[in-house]
């Protein structure tokens, strides 16, 4: 089903849409709900795909969840071989003679930890078929997991990723003859920006008849473009007859779920 489109809108009448769709869609799931979440994320819920997607929140979730997933796997993946090593009958592993299994389980953890690091100490070893296997299975599980994590831990460090900060506040300044909308974006890192574009987005929602659809209008600033980014810019939108913000109230913003996208 495609997303309805409108050349016109009541809200501002005689004028035609400058964008009618960002590609977010027209029709809203529910009234109030950003477009954009804080963190600069879509706010998007994805239904009736199979697909289990483990490389992309891998690399785009922050750091402390990573290593925290990192360490919970390790470890997790250690306890479980311990338990299949201490679940063999007493004597399947070389210097653990304990006859109970609780007993035998830590010593298993400890050699678990060494063969999946592939760091063995002499103390322990497998002694029976079954222990062997294990013992192998688990070396190559642990091969197999440090080149995952260093090829992830690369990719993390190596994607280019711009680290640009948005104020907390947009304020209404005086402008000229008039008045303007003005927020500020810094660039966070040292890092070497070039020719950066920038394009701001007024979306609104509006009932037509008994369906919500929302609307976009790009709005004019002062300058779209910069050269150089080292600093900070301070965007700028005249709010003149020609903004769709003239003549609004903070009241009737609120009521049309208004929303700036950057």
């Amino acid at each position: 089903m495609k997303p309805r489109r409108s050349s016109s809108n009541r809200l501002f009448p005689g004028r035609k849409e400058q964008e009618s769709d960002l590609g977010l869609g027209t029709k809203i799931g529910a009234s109030g709900e950003r477009l954009i979440s804080k963190d600069g994320s879509f706010n998007v819920q994805r239904s009736g795909s199979r697909r289990w997607m483990v490389y992309e929140p891998l690399i785009e979730m922050s750091w402390g969840r990573f290593l925290l997933l990192v360490i919970v796997f390790y470890f997790a993946i250690n306890a479980l071989f311990a338990v299949l090593l201490a679940a063999l009958e007493p004597g399947s592993l070389i210097g653990v003679d304990d006859p109970y299994f609780s007993q035998r389980l830590l010593k298993a953890f400890f050699f678990s930890m060494q063969t999946f690091t592939t760091v063995g100490y002499g103390a322990i070893s497998p002694g029976s078929i079954a222990a062997n296997f294990i013992a192998v299975t688990d070396a190559m599980v642990g091969l197999i997991a440090v080149a995952l994590v260093t090829g992830l831990v690369f990719s993390r460090f190596s994607r280019p990723k711009a680290h640009i900060l948005f104020s907390k506040n947009a304020l209404i300044a005086p402008y000229k003859d008039g008045k303007s909308l003005q927020f500020r974006i810094v660039n966070e890192r040292s890092n070497k920006i070039i020719n950066l574009e920038v394009q701001v987005v007024f979306s609104w929602t509006e009932n037509q008849g008994s369906e919500a659809t929302r609307h976009y209008i790009a709005l004019k600033l002062e300058r779209e473009k910069v050269t150089l980014f080292p600093l900070n810019w301070t965007l700028v939108h005249a709010i003149d007859e020609d903004s769709p913000f003239y003549n609004l109230t903070p009241d009737r913003l609120q009521q049309m779920n208004a929303e700036i996208l950057t």
